[in-house]
């Protein structure tokens, strides 16, 4: 017995689920159905008006210019043969050439014609057409045997007009035949697109009629269906949303992982810079100093690729606070220059900065301005050859100190400059060398200083990356985060 009772309610709950998605499942067959029946209600509507058009089409088609060209055809067909009676009667030499010229242009005439007006049959007679004039052709030169034979000019004449009469008859019969057939498409035309006219009137109505009430059911069952997977909807609203929020916690994750690397990266790379220091001291060679001012450089490079990492989860979560002092900008490009010159040497690329004469002062964090040079100046050693020279130089206004990296190597191609200060941004060819991480940092720096950066690049005409520093102090300290879009309202207020 008690079997016999759970069972039943098992299977109510069960028949209930079926039943649920057998009516989904027929109200999606009865849409699919009515829009199959839409479909091909448009589709048989267009043809109809298809077929009005091309009958409309047809009658335009149908150019009553042939009948034009049929009698300056007969006109001309009539003209030479006139004219070869009339030379034979007067033996004028201009009448001579005048055949010769209408017989020329008869031919092409009506290879026009049969090219331009090709209806069926009009090839034929075409053709009996020509045979024709070939053998009016050769009654002229059986004339122009007797002229040379001294026979009689009248004589000469009546055998061209007994043997030719006869024929320009037929090429008239042939030419009203032709006439006929153009006449006849004509009329045919004329009637379809009458014809084809009074049912458009009808088809129109009848046709929006159809589709309005067919779109009424169409609109009617997906409204059903909306109501039917509210439910659903809101289901998978609340899954995405749980997805969304792990994803958040798993970048989150990610940016805390890259925090600790480079805490831990940052530990090691200061022994090592500490034993450089100790071993450039040393009394060794200079090659090997220079090695160890190499090694030094480089060691500088890494700390400020993984600074860049932590100022860009810094920036994303608190924001970058600034050290701003007054400093000269002689100061920030020499300690650039140190940290550079080496790494410029060994790729043998000639690292030029050019001394600001007078001094300028500018405000700045030294140590994050000097990560700007270093990231400008190694990008453009990077894609320098050897043998190529990088500038730095300085302008400057009364508001802005204006840097310049300047280089003459590969070049950013122009619809990739727009990208350029993008987080992990690499053009494809150059995607080895680096995470792309710096030029975004470039940026974010700048724009945290209150200045702006701006790249000029020409594919293989080498690169100008151009920043500028305030020369006026700043009000505040802190500098919170940055975007990448830079806008007026999001430049610090400067103070004299």
């Amino acid at each position: 017995m008690e079997i016999k009772n759970e069972n039943p309610t098992i299977i109510t709950q069960e028949d209930k689920k079926t039943n649920k998605w057998n009516l989904e499942k027929r109200s999606l067959f009865v849409l699919f159905v009515i829009f199959a029946v839409v479909i091909l209600g448009a589709w048989g509507f267009a043809i109809r008006l298809q077929q009005t058009v091309a009958a409309n089409n047809s009658a335009t088609h149908a150019d009553p210019s042939a009948l034009i060209e049929i009698e300056k055809l007969r006109n001309l067909s009539a003209a030479q043969i006139d004219t070869s009676r009339a030379f034979f009667l007067l033996g004028s030499s201009s009448l001579f050439e005048r055949q010769r010229t209408l017989r020329a242009d008869f031919g092409r005439a009506l290879t026009d014609f049969q090219e331009k007006y090709n209806l069926p049959k009009v090839a034929e007679y075409i053709k009996q057409i020509r045979e024709l004039t070939d053998k009016t052709q050769s009654f002229f030169d059986q004339g122009m045997e007797f002229r040379e034979k001294k026979t009689e000019s009248k004589i000469v004449g009546q055998f061209f007009q007994s043997k030719t009469g006869s024929i320009n008859t037929e090429i008239n019969k042939l030419f009203d035949e032709v006439k006929r057939l153009h006449q006849e498409e004509l009329d045919k035309n004329r009637e379809e697109a009458r014809k084809a006219a009074v049912g458009a009137e009808l088809q129109i109505p009848q046709g929006m009629t159809s589709l309005t009430v067919s779109m009424a059911i169409i609109f009617v069952a997906m409204a059903f269906l909306v109501i039917r997977l509210v439910r659903k909807q809101e289901f998978q609203l609340a899954q995405q949303k749980r997805l969304y929020l792990e994803a958040q916690k798993a970048v989150q994750d990610r940016d805390e992982t890259l925090w600790a690397i480079s805490n831990d990266l940052k530990d090691s790379l200061h022994i090592i810079n500490t034993t450089a220091d100790r071993l450039a001291a040393a009394p060794q060679d200079l090659d090997f100093i220079e090695s160890s001012q190499l090694m030094k450089s480089t060691v500088t490079t890494i700390e400020g690729v993984i600074e860049d990492i932590r100022d860009n989860n810094s920036n994303k979560m608190e924001g970058i606070t600034l050290r701003m002092d007054q400093l000269p900008i002689d100061q920030v490009l020499e300690n650039a220059r140190q940290v550079m010159e080496p790494i410029a040497k060994e790729h043998g690329v000639r690292l030029q900065v050019d001394t600001v004469n007078p001094p300028i002062l500018a405000f700045y964090d030294n140590d994050r301005v000097v990560r700007i040079l270093v990231n400008l100046i190694s990008n453009a050693i990077k894609f320098s050859a050897r043998g190529e020279k990088v500038v730095v130089k300085v302008r400057s206004d009364q508001k802005f100190a204006n840097i310049s990296v300047i280089d003459t190597g590969t070049g950013i191609p122009s619809d990739q400059v727009s990208g350029i200060f993008d987080n992990f941004w690499q053009a494809k060819k150059t995607a080895d060398q680096g995470a792309g991480i710096g030029l975004a940092m470039v940026k974010t720096l700048v724009t945290a200083h209150g200045g702006t950066v701006e790249m000029q690049s020409q594919s293989g005409r080498g690169t100008t990356v151009t920043f500028s520093l305030p020369r006026r102090r700043p009000v505040g300290a802190a500098i919170k985060k940055s975007t990448v879009t830079i806008k007026h309202s999001d430049v610090p207020n400067w103070n004299l």
